[in-house]
């Protein structure tokens, strides 16, 4: 089989932001062309899927602005260079809804957009979740949150339905029903 891989001749930050930096990257083809590559250089974050003791899945609905809807989603976020993904599921899902799980069990790991994005998205099954008695704390002021508690069957069919529009969201979703079932 050819040699299909690309070379990075240079690399270098476009544009550097607290959530996000962009680089761009020369590189040379296969066929020995050289082009521009542009892409967000953005650390790996984590999402859980997380069981109640009563077997509901826990959510949060919000505002999305670039859909301009209302999204429900499984909490997640990034975890920065350094944080090992198991806690950081552990802290968004805390973060994000006031829930704790008592076992992690990873589901998978996925790049979001290929082509677009360098990170990977960490899926957990979060089991036995219970609610804390303390607020949830807010990472992100521009979060306006509510936690709804789903059944799973529901979840699958509002994800295959496209009633779920993140597709992270959909995809641990779909994982989660084949762990159930195994």
């Amino acid at each position: 089989m050819k040699n299909k891989k690309w070379k990075t001749l240079s690399s270098k930050k476009v544009f550097d932001h607290k959530y996000f930096k962009v680089r761009k990257d020369i590189v040379r083809l296969p066929d020995g062309r050289q082009i521009e590559w542009f892409y967000w250089d953005i650390s790996d974050s984590a999402m859980v899927a997380a069981l109640t003791k009563e077997g509901k899945l826990v959510t949060v609905k919000q505002y999305r602005y670039l859909p301009d809807q209302e999204a429900l989603e499984l909490p997640s976020g990034g975890g920065g260079r350094s944080e090992e993904m198991p806690k950081c599921a552990e802290r968004e899902l805390e973060e994000e809804t006031g829930y704790r799980c008592e076992k992690l069990v990873k589901l998978g790991s996925f790049y979001e957009t290929m082509a677009q994005l360098n990170r990977q998205v960490h899926i957990f099954l979060g089991e036995n979740a219970t609610k804390l008695s303390r607020p949830v704390r807010k990472s992100d002021e521009n979060e306006e949150t509510e936690v709804v508690l789903v059944d799973p069957e529901k979840a699958v069919k509002l994800a295959v339905e496209g009633k779920i529009i993140s597709m992270g969201s959909s995809l641990a979703i779909m994982l989660l029903k084949d762990h159930l079932k195994g």
